[in-house]
């Protein structure tokens, strides 16, 4: 009795001081519709964690800068970001694309100008003094992309318009359309289809009247300090996800066919909008 004491004393000892796992932050920020849905994300990355034997936990951020400091500060973190970001954080300090998501087959999306169905404007350039709304600053569809085009023109994108609301998502951009608050916005081509889908009374209150793009689409992606083993384990994960009865519920959920591996180079055209509308090559905060 006394031995089997000892014995049970020593297991509650060494399970007692055995270090846990680590739990490694997949963060998220506007790159899906209702990326603030916790479940639907939630259970796609528990599903990434089981199949990719690193082990993750979501994080919401309302804006890309904070996806940025989180794998920043945190190397070994995961994250679903925009092109852009990934291009600045890519250049700035070593964040490694892990794999692209396809949409509508390929892994490529387009900039959607949305306004209101009776307005007369027939592109961007316009909405001269009017209100523009926009995703997020570092977005490639929501503000990149349109700055861009103005540049092609000559126009300054932030003394274009008379107002410029940053909404936090493309989500919000469409609603500030509906509700009046803005005259026209730039929206991820992806967010516009799988929104008007459950909202399609949306369809008939606003209209598309000019497309950018396309753009390599919204990449996962992995922090400094990911090594090649685990990036391998992930990129045959998300790969693998069309192959997995699991995976292709949760594909069909997000609206997305798969996911494929690019080069770094894939990312060259964003690269190339960001050198002329950022300059001085610091991303905006």
């Amino acid at each position: 009795m006394q031995i089997l004491r000892v014995m049970l004393g020593l297991l509650l000892l060494f399970f007692g001081n055995a270090e846990a796992a680590p739990v490694h932050s997949f963060v998220v920020s506007d790159v899906v519709v209702n990326s603030g849905q916790a479940k639907q994300i939630e259970s796609f990355v528990r599903y990434l964690s089981e199949k990719s034997g690193y082990p993750m936990q979501a994080v919401f951020t309302s804006h890309y800068t904070g996806l940025s400091d989180i794998l920043r500060e945190h190397p070994d973190s995961i994250g679903w970001t925009c092109g852009a970001p990934y291009v600045e954080d890519h250049k700035a300090y070593g964040q490694q694309l892990v794999a692209v998501p396809l949409f509508q087959g390929k892994p490529l999306y387009h900039s959607l100008i949305l306004t209101q169905k009776d307005r007369p404007e027939k592109q961007l350039s316009d909405f001269k003094g009017k209100v523009l709304a926009y995703s997020d600053i570092r977005s490639n569809s929501g503000f990149i992309s349109p700055a861009y085009a103005l540049h092609e023109k000559g126009i300054d994108i932030s003394k274009y318009f008379r107002l410029a609301i940053d909404t936090g998502s493309h989500e919000n951009s469409i609603q500030a359309l509906l509700g009046g608050l803005a005259d026209v916005s730039a929206v991820d081509e992806y967010v516009w289809v799988e929104y008007i889908k459950t909202h399609p009374k949306t369809a008939i209150k606003l209209k598309e009247i000019e497309r950018m793009g396309p753009y390599p689409f919204t990449p996962v992606v992995a922090g400094p300090k990911v090594d090649a083993a685990i990036l391998k384990k992930l990129e045959d994960a998300l790969t693998g996800m069309k192959a997995d009865a699991k995976g292709r519920t949760m594909l069909k959920d997000f609206g997305m066919d798969g996911f494929v591996v690019e080069p770094d180079s894939f990312y060259a055209p964003i690269a190339k909008m960001l050198a002329a509308v950022r300059p001085d090559g610091h991303a905006a905060r």
